[in-house]
Parts: C-alpha cells; sequence; structure tokens
C-alpha cells in the first residue's frame, strides 16, 4: 500500500474522464431506459392532433372532454384535415397499445439475462420502427402505401416477441441445470 503524500496529491488529476457510452450500451441500461421513450413516442401525436384540432376548430376542441373533441369538431373542419386528426389519435392510442408488451419483454429480458448486446440492438430497433410507424401512419396517403405503415407495426410487435420467446428458453435453461446442493 502506498502513503499518499504532498507530490501523489498535486499529481492527481482532478479532470473527469471524457464520457464514453460504450459502456452504457454493453449494460442492460439501454434496454431499460428504452421502456419510458417508447411511451414517450405515444406523445408526438397526440399532441400534435390536440394543436391542429384546436386551430381547425378555432378553439371549439376543449381540454376538458379531449376525448370527445373529434366527433365534437367533425362538422366544424375539413374532411381531409379531420381524417388527419383520426390519424394522429390512431397513432396515439396504437403506440399506448404496443408499449405493455414492450415493457414486459424488455423486463422479461433484462430479468433473465438475455444477452446485453441482444437486449440493446432489440431495445433500438423497436424504437426505430415505432418513430417509422408513427412517420408512415401521419404522412402515408394511399392505400398501397399504408401497407408500409403495417409493416413497420408488423416489425415492432414482432420485436417483443422475439425478446420474450428468448426469455423463456432463459428460463428453461436454467430449470434444467442441476442444483447445487
Amino acid at each position: 500500500m502506498s502513503a499518499i503524500t504532498k507530490d501523489t496529491l498535486s499529481s492527481t488529476s482532478t479532470t473527469s474522464p471524457s464520457p464514453s457510452y460504450a459502456p452504457y450500451l454493453s449494460t442492460r441500461a439501454f434496454a431499460l431506459h428504452s421502456i419510458p421513450i417508447s411511451y414517450a413516442l405515444a406523445f408526438p401525436p397526440h399532441i400534435y392532433m390536440f394543436g391542429k384540432a384546436m386551430v381547425a376548430s378555432q378553439g371549439a376542441a376543449s381540454n376538458l372532454v379531449p376525448r370527445a373533441n373529434l366527433d365534437r369538431i367533425a362538422s366544424l373542419v375539413p374532411r381531409a384535415t379531420l381524417d388527419t386528426l383520426w390519424k394522429a389519435r390512431g397513432c396515439h392510442l396504437n403506440t399506448l397499445e404496443g408499449f405493455p408488451l414492450f415493457a414486459a419483454a424488455m423486463l422479461a429480458g433484462t430479468y433473465t439475462q438475455v444477452d446485453r448486446r441482444e437486449m440493446n440492438i432489440c431495445a433500438a430497433e423497436y424504437l426505430a420502427a415505432r418513430v417509422l410507424y408513427n412517420v408512415l401512419y401521419l404522412t402515408v396517403r394511399s392505400e398501397k402505401a399504408s401497407y408500409l405503415r403495417s409493416a413497420a407495426y408488423f416489425w415492432s410487435i414482432g420485436i417483443p416477441f422475439y425478446v420474450l420467446w428468448k426469455a423463456g428458453w432463459k428460463v428453461v435453461e436454467e430449470d434444467r441445470r442441476p442444483a447445487n446442493l
């Protein structure tokens, strides 16, 4: 054990090392942090819908009973605007509907110790798929192109199924190990 001297104190660096994200991405933290991020992806379509409804209806939309807004303003706005508002609402709700499955998958995969790298890739891929889905949901204007949105949906929803499947097999592997007595 070395002694602390005046020389060692003065030569000790007081600057922090530069931040590196490599250690963060090699842990399970990103998979867990992706859970609130995925939930937050539901808010941009909702904020867009509410703001556009307020402007298009010249204030007839209300925060008092927001779920009734689209029905309330249907006769006050052009059909194309109303369709856009319904799409934004659907996008918002669909993101919320997919959230529990994704959160369960990230928690199950973390708990059963599915490979960290694979978990982080799945988390990032899910977030990317959901962003793509949201963009397509709000921008696609043709029946033919709407199938791209559906493809993005099935891509995104397949990821938590995959992680849950992997987590299930981790449980099976653990159950097959002989107990240490």
